[in-house]
């Protein structure tokens, strides 16, 4: 991904990276979980808000598991956690491709 111009941005806090990721006019951000990392980010109160700004912009918002838009999400508990894909179309497409083989 080096020759591609790729550059590593980590703040620890979802809202600054999407921020810089929609100024930048592309990029992604993913927090994605694992056996032993769960997921952190709550749809009601994280997830979901930055995922209509994210789509409204002309990117894609879409869950770590069920390739599916964060919005379309039922929520079912007020501290339902879940993992993320936040970005541009093609950077969210690569995502798919690596993460989901298709």
């Amino acid at each position: 991904f080096t020759n591609m111009w790729y550059t590593l941005r980590y703040t620890g806090g979802m809202v600054p990276d999407v921020y810089h990721m929609l100024m930048k006019g592309g990029g992604v951000f993913t927090n994605v979980s694992s056996t032993k990392a769960h997921a952190k980010l709550r749809l009601l109160y994280e997830v979901a808000p930055i995922g209509l700004i994210v789509e409204c912009a002309g990117g894609h918002a879409i869950h770590e598991e069920n390739d599916i838009s964060v919005l379309e999400v039922k929520i079912e508990d007020m501290d339902q956690r879940l993992g993320v894909c936040f970005g541009s179309v093609d950077e969210v497409e690569t995502y798919r491709q690596y993460m989901f083989s298709i």
